[in-house]
């Protein structure tokens, strides 16, 4: 190999090398976020793409991830146009008539551009895309949220998403979900196909999330893991502020999880109860109705949240003895 290149190709590891230190040097030593230019960040994100604030940790990530890699995208845009109107130039009929079949050499700077390109995206790669993809889908985090969710330390929640709106399923205050069959399931009263002669289940069903009175109810400063389905087609769960967007897919269970940070809640967007709604959207084409496929995500404090759900338990509780009373 020419030693140009061999040279060429241990400075793009150095620099690699020195762009990885760098951005560790700009982490933040508590949650290890890489925070250097968060004010650039926040700007392009809600002024320059419209955007909500993320309410996570991990959303800050993505919003990270997302401007560095429009910036290089600018920088490579705007590089390569730059390049292609010189080439026109360069390269015009009234200077060279007859055509060139080497065509254009790589000199020293094209080459130093092409390896700056590969290093710039070797680092968004290893710095910022894999540890974000690992935090969001680590599966020990899951199992952990799994776990914690018997003492109230954390919450798993089943959606159920069918044409056109959104559900939810929380383990009630025996902590345990119920088992649940295929037979059972009703679209529009059932449809997470829990046996109806059943008198224990005490599990809390949120139908169709329509508005925010029934809105999906999510407490505050706690970790959250969401099992995502489909009932019919291939829908997507999507809550824009906490940066979460998850598929769901008929016969899947999709796992995610994320924790809503209070610190990160404008309180002027509060509601009269002091609590937060945002709403979910399908982002998946899923039919004619797709438009309307919105629902309505609450965010209350911990306390809060305890009490809903051991309300909402015992009345599910209550609400299933005194049917089956009736039946019989």
């Amino acid at each position: 190999m020419n030693k140009k290149y061999i040279g060429l190709i241990v400075g793009a590891i150095a620099g690699v090398a020195v762009a990885v230190l760098l951005v560790n040097s700009g982490k933040d030593e508590e949650t290890g976020a890489f925070t250097a230019f968060d004010p650039t960040v926040e700007y392009t994100m809600s002024e320059l793409f419209k955007s909500p604030p993320p309410i996570t940790e991990h959303g800050k990530n993505v919003d990270r991830v997302l401007v560095f890699v429009h910036v290089l995208m600018g920088v490579l845009f705007v590089g390569w146009s730059l390049y292609f109107l010189y080439c026109i130039f360069r390269f015009r009929e009234s200077t060279h008539s007859k055509a060139d079949y080497h065509g254009a050499r790589s000199k020293l700077w094209t080459t130093l551009a092409e390896y700056g390109v590969i290093a710039a995206e070797v680092v968004l790669i290893v710095c910022f895309a894999i540890p974000l993809w690992a935090e969001v889908m680590n599966d020990e985090k899951l199992a952990e949220i799994k776990a914690n969710a018997k003492d109230g330390s954390g919450l798993e929640i089943h959606i159920l998403a069918k044409t056109f709106d959104w559900s939810a399923r929380y383990a009630g205050n025996d902590k345990k979900f119920s088992q649940q069959g295929i037979r059972y399931a009703d679209k529009s009263n059932n449809p997470f196909g829990l046996n109806p002669d059943d008198t224990s289940i005490d599990d809390v069903v949120v139908l169709a999330a329509k508005d925010s009175k029934g809105a999906i109810v999510v407490p505050g400063d706690r970790a959250v893991a969401l099992k995502i389905t489909s009932m019919d087609v291939i829908h997507s769960f999507k809550v824009l502020p906490l940066r979460v967007c998850k598929d769901a897919i008929p016969g899947l269970q999709l796992p995610i999880h994320f924790e809503v940070k209070k610190e990160y809640l404008n309180p002027k967007e509060a509601n009269k109860d002091g609590d937060h709604v945002f709403l979910i959207t399908c982002a998946q084409l899923c039919g004619d109705g797709h438009g309307s496929m919105n629902g309505y995500l609450k965010v209350v404090s911990k306390n809060k949240f305890d009490e809903w759900i051991k309300t909402k338990s015992n009345e599910a509780l209550l609400a299933r003895r005194k049917n089956l009373a009736v039946v019989k």
